[in-house]
């Protein structure tokens, strides 16, 4: 008598559960990935959409005799750990001061339409190759130098950056030093220390205008 009662409650519940959609099994199974419950993020994942953070970006300001690189702060969106990436602090860059709104009397020397062409490629010794479209080429001489100035200086105050080097439309570029001198190899900010607000511009070669 207690075998059949054991039987028919054994019964009942494989009906109940196939009722509720939930097949009764006698061994465990593998669930299909996309059947498996969420869970939480294990640590390092995503962040939500929106989230922000500051970092250091380079801008040029008129001081009556020369336009300078001028360091800010500015907000920007945060990559997957939380902090700023290339990519987020270049595209923030190439926003313009205006659109961050940031000091008023600031400006970028950075022709408009230049944006990334791919993700911004972090080689060993902290070498950071950046892709750009060619709007870039939209700028020459002393402007060139401040353009180039604004991008390495905001990607060189990144951890892990310590030079940059450019490629055009996939092609590599020798790009301007703050001398003036065009070259292939990876740049820092340092090449660009004569342009900085409050250096002595004597022995730069060239002066940067306003109209540039």
């Amino acid at each position: 008598m207690r075998r059949a009662r054991a039987a028919l409650a054994a019964a009942a519940l494989a009906v109940g559960l196939a009722a509720c959609g939930i097949p009764a099994d006698d061994e465990p199974r593998a669930i299909p990935e996309e059947q498996a419950p969420s869970r939480p993020d294990a640590g390092g994942g995503v962040p939500d959409e929106g989230r922000t953070t500051t970092a250091q970006l380079y801008f040029t300001r008129y001081d009556g005799s020369r336009d300078n690189l001028v360091a800010v702060t500015a907000e920007v969106a945060a990559g997957s750990s939380g902090a700023p990436t290339p990519a987020t602090v270049l595209e923030a860059l190439l926003e313009g001061p205006d659109a961050l709104g940031v000091d008023d009397n600031l400006v970028t020397r950075i022709p408009a339409g230049t944006a990334l062409d791919g993700q911004p490629e972090l080689h060993p010794g902290g070498v950071l190759r950046v892709h750009l479209t060619a709007a870039i080429n939209g700028v020459q001489g002393d402007g060139a130098r401040l353009a180039f100035g604004q991008m390495v200086c905001t990607l060189d105050s990144l951890e892990g950056v310590n030079s940059v080097l450019f490629a055009v439309d996939g092609e590599a570029v020798r790009a301007p030093t703050g001398q003036g001198e065009n070259v292939s190899s990876p740049l820092s900010c340092n090449e660009y220390e004569n342009l900085m607000e409050g250096e002595d511009a004597e022995g730069s070669g060239t002066t940067a205008d306003a109209e540039g």
